[in-house]
């Protein structure tokens, strides 16, 4: 309010050209806090952090993307073996598969088409919701046969070898950094009834390390994290085969 009394633009009030706003269709304020972008680039330089955007990464095809593959009709759900996953589904980097919203395989192979095949390592981003927009989840061997709302994106790396050392599991981590979250907060709009970041995602800087061995780290640490618990679940399975099935 201060600012705002005197006149004066420094961390709270700012301008924008309304052309600016026209072509972007935005108007929404904080969307073009700039202030917020200075404070996030202020602490990415002090942890030795550059910000590249998604769309860097889409362009020179070091990611790729597609969106979820649509909702089945309500009254399949429960009805079959094939998990449809939703928003409140992709939690502490996993995907939980509600046997309430199990569909039957005919249903689940119309939906899904014959484009949009989930691979083992995809990133799950949430991009719509009244709550969850940013979770992430890593597609594991268990998940290949499921069926995503359309407010989840797959997120693949394409490149195994590329300038940034971006592997699945470095994106996954990049995804979740704080620094990312602070990004969203100022792309994500009310849009009809739900809040959504659509296709401002691509705007998001992930924050990747200069330091070539600190994300070589971070990445084979995340993996060896992940892979331990999907041994875990391989172990469970097995082990519901061998004694009959469990509740679980």
């Amino acid at each position: 309010m201060k600012e705002f009394k005197a006149k004066k633009f420094e961390r709270y009030c700012f301008k924008v050209k309304a052309k600016t706003c026209i072509e972007k269709r935005i108007f929404v304020p904080r969307y073009y806090w700039e202030n917020k972008l200075e404070e996030i680039e202020r602490l990415a330089k002090e942890d030795n952090l550059e910000l590249i955007p998604v769309k860097d990464l889409i362009d020179k095809k070091i990611i790729t993307f597609f969106d979820g593959h649509g909702s089945p009709p309500a009254e399949y759900k429960g009805m079959g073996e094939f998990p449809y996953i939703r928003v409140k589904d992709i939690v502490n980097w996993e995907v939980y598969k509600d046997p309430t919203a199990k569909i039957p395989e005919d249903i689940y192979l119309q939906k899904r088409g014959n484009k949009k095949f989930l691979q083992r390592y995809d990133v799950l981003y949430v991009r719509r919701g009244s709550y969850r927009i940013g979770s992430v989840a890593m597609v594991s061997p268990f998940d290949i046969e499921v069926l995503l709302t359309r407010e989840i994106l797959v997120l693949r790396t394409t490149q195994k070898q590329n300038e940034y050392g971006l592997t699945p599991f470095y994106l996954l981590y990049l995804l979740s950094h704080s620094l990312v979250s602070m990004q969203a907060f100022n792309k994500v709009l009310i849009e009809t009834t739900l809040p959504n970041i659509a296709d401002r995602w691509k705007e998001l800087r992930l924050p990747i390390s200069k330091n070539k061995n600190e994300r070589k780290r971070i990445s084979e640490k995340i993996e060896s994290v992940i892979e331990s618990k999907w041994q875990a679940i391989e172990k469970i399975e097995k082990l519901k085969e061998e004694l009959g099935e469990l509740t679980t």
